[in-house]
């Protein structure tokens, strides 16, 4: 069968970076040899995550793992030096970004801080973990968090062989919209210009511009860290010749009736950007608007916001499904539309 033959202080991040891509062969043990990690993988990596990692492909035949699957909740609630009253109160539910923990604990677990990030960490395997400590604040959608164990917060999170580089404790990434990512890399635009208004670190942007052929992706993102985020990330998946990373308010980005697509994936205040959205559409073109919306509004309220964007035009409903809980009785939604405007 396949291995991949690794240096010691590679392995690691190799391992990790291979799991992610869902190559690791968990039937399989790992196993150690001359000073090299020897990793059983189900086919072949690409091949420039083998050269930049120093790492070799080999054939070879790896001995059955034994499966002894440890959830790691109970890993946590064994390793972390806290009263024991207080270990079943230890959050079951983390996100795991790249391999950076962010977990949200109550104040009872103040004093234990560092000795609660370290038993995530070591359960996770994360190098890092933050504490979150509020909502993603202010128009840069920056996160609210602390450092309760580790020292470095940048990271690459690998999805559907996407890589997005990101400082996790300055930048947002949700678990929760990766079945929208996932969607975007699906949505058909071949010879489009698409407009992604609130780009981030590329969330949509690059999936798209990495499964499907646009003309020309504009991504427009109004923070500066994030911005320099997705212009790295746009180098990291190949695809600066379709996506053009732009520093800025959307609402100054210029012309009218220049995009085929639109999207919107930002939350809260969305509505207020459609006629920023309606200018950059051409006749006919597609917006996907994202809302959160209290559930008892729903469909009509954001149907009705895009309507009301488009006077006197039409405006065609092509989808409208929820992403996620955003809060208890509030949904985060999408709504694919596609806008007609009178000539």
């Amino acid at each position: 069968m396949l291995g991949i033959s690794a240096p010691k202080e590679a392995a690691e991040d190799l391992r990790g970076k291979l799991t992610a891509l869902r190559l690791v062969d968990k039937s399989k043990a790992i196993i150690e040899r001359e000073g090299r990690i020897l990793i059983p993988v189900v086919s072949e990596p690409p091949s420039d995550l083998i050269a930049e990692n120093g790492a070799e492909v080999l054939k070879m035949n790896f001995p059955d793992r034994k499966l002894t699957k440890v959830d790691p909740i109970e890993m946590v609630r064994r390793l972390a030096e806290v009263p024991e009253e207080l270990k079943a109160s230890l959050p079951d539910k983390w996100e795991l970004v790249g391999d950076v923990a962010i977990v949200r604990l109550s104040d009872d677990f103040a004093p234990f801080l560092g000795a609660v990030g370290e038993a995530y960490a070591t359960a996770l395997k994360a190098k890092a973990v933050l504490r979150e400590v509020g909502a993603i604040r202010g128009d840069f959608r920056e996160p609210s968090t602390e450092l309760i164990y580790g020292h470095d917060t940048e990271t690459t999170h690998v999805e559907n062989r996407i890589r997005f580089r990101l400082d996790a404790a300055r930048t947002m990434f949700s678990s929760g919209n990766e079945e929208e990512r996932l969607r975007m890399a699906t949505v058909r635009c071949d010879g489009e210009t698409v407009v992604d208004m609130f780009a981030g670190i590329g969330y949509f942007s690059i999936p798209l511009a990495v499964y499907q052929k646009p003309r020309k992706v504009i991504a427009c993102e109004i923070n500066p860290v994030a911005h320099r985020y997705l212009s790295r990330n746009i180098v990291l998946n190949e695809v600066q010749d379709a996506v053009t990373p732009v520093l800025g308010d959307n609402r100054d980005l210029p012309g009218e009736s220049v995009a085929d697509r639109v999207l919107m994936g930002y939350v809260k205040t969305t509505h207020e950007y459609l006629p920023t959205a309606v200018r950059l559409l051409r006749s006919g073109g597609v917006v996907h608007y994202h809302e959160t919306c209290p559930n008892v509004l729903l469909p009509e309220r954001p149907i009705h916001r895009i309507r009301d964007a488009v006077p006197e035009g039409r405006v065609e409903v092509l989808r409208l499904k929820e992403i996620k809980s955003y809060a208890p009785g509030v949904a985060h939604v999408v709504v694919d539309a596609r806008v007609f405007k009178r000539a």
